[in-house]
């Protein structure tokens, strides 16, 4: 199996048909869907239950309490039986020819450390959402894409499945919300990823998305916070961009126990001072 195309869903029965009919159309059949549902308490299950039905393509479905996309991630990540894991979210869908393209693109990887491959998103106008990439194929960390580079872009990304085993989420009992970018930025450590200027993903931005409450969520889960606060200090990144993490985790960290003890834990004496002196 080439691609495991996994979805994670919760409660998105009116939308999720989309994203199904955009995979009947894919022009490369070389691959599985792989849902898990969190939980959902509308008519998810008898839903993906008539597409397996239908037997026109491969889909694995799982249901799991509710307990956040990257804990499905987790679960997702344990089933895959295809090379490269991609996640599209259950109320976007795939231009025709998306799987196409990344095969196609995957031959192009030149770095041996390769964790992924990732292109462009489009809104449904087929207007790419946030374009400030210009396009040309380059292959660097994910940190130095974004914060050396300067690209601030929302890209669609396709893991190496044996790569992304290797970087389960942390499980924090009664969170719900952790950033996909903190295990991104864990790969960076160690990992390239290959970026190029072909949209493979169209979405949007719904009132019920995680998108559209996303710093409210981090207030929700300050444990997941703080550690993605904490490492991208500890991150090679511009002095600008610690001190910005810094002014996060030091807000976040307000509402938690034993608070300096925490402190002390997870950011470094250097960063302390970076922060006091950024005052």
């Amino acid at each position: 199996m080439l691609f495991t195309v996994f979805t994670p869903t919760y409660n998105r029965a009116y939308i999720i048909e989309n994203l199904y009919k955009s995979l009947l159309r894919q022009s490369c059949k070389d691959f599985e869907w792989l849902v898990v549902d969190d939980g959902s308490t509308d008519h998810t299950e008898e839903l993906i239950g008539s597409f397996i039905k239908d037997g026109r393509i491969t889909i694995c479905y799982y249901k799991q309490k509710n307990q956040g996309k990257h804990i499905a991630i987790n679960f997702g990540l344990r089933e895959a039986k295809g090379d490269w894991f991609f996640t599209v979210d259950s109320d976007d869908f795939l231009p025709d020819d998306s799987l196409e393209i990344l095969a196609q693109e995957s031959k192009n990887v030149l770095r041996t450390d390769n964790a992924g491959l990732v292109g462009l998103k489009s809104y449904p106008n087929q207007t790419v959402i946030k374009r400030t990439f210009d396009g040309k194929s380059m292959e660097c960390s994910s940190l130095d894409f974004t914060y050396k580079y300067g690209y601030n872009e929302e890209m669609a990304v396709c893991l190496k499945t044996s790569v992304a085993k290797k970087f389960p989420f942390p499980v924090i009992e009664g969170e719900k919300f952790c950033p996909e970018s903190l295990v991104l930025n864990r790969m960076s450590k160690n990992y390239s990823f290959y970026y190029f200027g072909k949209s493979i993903y169209t979405g949007d931005y719904l009132e019920d998305g995680l998108s559209a409450k996303y710093w409210e969520n981090f207030k929700k889960s300050v444990n997941y916070s703080l550690i993605y606060w904490s490492e991208l200090t500890a991150s090679d990144v511009p002095k600008e961009i610690k001190i910005k993490a810094l002014k996060n985790y030091f807000t976040f960290s307000h509402s938690i126990p034993n608070r300096l003890l925490r402190i002390l834990k997870d950011i470094s004496i250097p960063n302390i001072f970076l922060y006091y002196l950024s005052k």
